[in-house]
């Protein structure tokens, strides 16, 4: 059977430019941010995905000519040493460390033909044009400069053999890049090749299964680029961070409802009238301040805010999004199309009680992050979450792992045939 768990030739940015390169996704940036960026710093990974900041290019974003830049881009850091390719295979041992919380995975390349038998178990269903997009884009500029984020689940195959590998190799050597950026995030990065392997490569064999967390439309994406040039070296493989599961962190996404013009008080009749309902109740003094627990959505409009708690499920198997969704978003409020209804919006679990309750003109409804064994039971079950279910930490930097496939020309290296 073919190894679900691979080792890559990385390409990455040299230690002393690696915190000017790597960059926060784009869309993370508002317009003056993003600019002042691309003004100040001629490192950062965005100039590649931006290749119209600095000069006029034939193609609007989203496009053959656009993605033919960036790609052009890429390769003009390579040229001038801002990113660099390893020797050879392995692999990288990742930890991030935030204020709250420290993750540590592993950067690896997944084998997409194991994915198409169902061994990369997914939960979200994806959008065909957002698969389109990126498969062109893939097509274009021949790279994943972004791992997809995979969980491996406690009481796999060689779990202790891997956590006892990545405890030897964190704490035997020091990190082979190691900085901090100015959201108070470090990142600690250690190379591992054949010199250095400990026994991860022989651990990581006996994985059999892995959980996506955030990348469904990269993922399927992959896919479909692979079925198309089955014949390109390296397409059948799809960059990822593996981590164990329990480290995720795991929040809400909140729903927003724009240009509504109904009475709340009826509304809120309407909804303790749902069998599924047993009660609605309005939260008074510092019990607004409370979020919501399992079980319970937390309705606000207006500055005041509605505990809409459910009746007990017996099952386990409730999703709360999924009951607002159905019974609330579609029955009560008429929209059918949860991931194209512009009066729909979602908002990341990031956001503060005190920005929700800002919020007065629009019904927003607050969730509780879905645990994460309810995630993998839908993924083993081949069930979907709804749309915006989850917004998963940790975020991985732009540009920080690189990894080629196919035969584009490299100007610094020979192509890089798969071990």
């Amino acid at each position: 059977m073919r190894k679900l768990v691979r080792p890559f030739r990385l390409v990455q940015p040299p230690r002393h430019l690696a915190h000017l390169v790597a960059s926060r996704s784009y869309l993370s940036y508002d317009k003056s941010e993003l600019q002042d960026k691309l003004d100040r710093n001629p490192y950062s990974y965005l100039q590649v995905i931006n290749p119209d900041a600095k000069k006029e290019i034939k193609g609007k974003r989203g496009t053959k000519p656009f993605f033919r830049e960036v790609r052009n881009e890429y390769d003009e850091f390579l040229a001038k040493g801002w990113l660099e390719g390893t020797d050879g295979p392995g692999y990288v041992i990742y930890r991030q460390t935030t204020p709250e919380k420290t993750y540590t995975g592993i950067v690896c390349v997944l084998d997409l033909e194991r994915a198409k038998d169902g061994d990369i178990k997914i939960h979200e269903q994806t959008l065909e044009h957002r698969e389109e997009l990126f498969v062109e884009y893939l097509e274009n500029v021949g790279f994943h400069a972004e791992p997809i984020l995979c969980a491996r689940k406690t009481g796999h195959p060689g779990e202790s053999k891997v956590d006892l590998c990545v405890e030897e190799i964190t704490s035997g050597r020091p990190a082979t890049c190691d900085f901090s950026t100015t959201d108070k995030i470090r990142h600690s990065i250690w190379w591992v090749n054949r010199d250095v392997d400990h026994g991860l490569s022989s651990a990581l064999e006996e994985m059999d299964k892995v959980y996506l967390a955030d990348g469904h439309h990269r993922l399927a994406s992959s896919l479909k680029l692979m079925h198309r040039y089955n014949d390109e070296p390296g397409v059948d493989r799809i960059l990822a961070f593996l981590i164990p599961a329990e480290e995720l962190n795991i929040l809400a996404f909140h729903r927003e409802v724009l240009n509504w013009e109904g009475n709340i008080k009826t509304f809120t009749g309407e909804i303790s009238a749902l069998d599924s309902v047993e009660s609605v109740v309005k939260l008074e003094g510092p019990g607004i301040k409370s979020e919501p627990q399992l079980g319970a959505i937390d309705l606000m409009y207006g500055g005041e805010v509605f505990r809409i708690k459910l009746v007990k499920d017996s099952s386990g198997d409730r999703i709360d999004a999924s009951w607002l969704g159905e019974e609330v978003i579609e029955k009560l409020l008429n929209i059918s199309d949860p991931r194209n209804n512009p009066n729909l919006k979602y908002i990341p679990g990031t956001a503060t009680r005190k920005d929700l309750l800002a919020k007065k003109q629009n019904l927003v409804f607050c969730l509780h992050p879905i645990p994460v064994d309810q995630i993998t039971n839908t993924a083993d079950q081949r069930g979907h979450l709804p749309p915006k279910s989850t917004w998963v930490e940790p975020k991985l930097r732009s540009g920080l792992f690189v990894y080629e496939f196919g035969n584009h020309d490299h100007p610094k290296d020979k192509p890089y045939g798969q071990p």
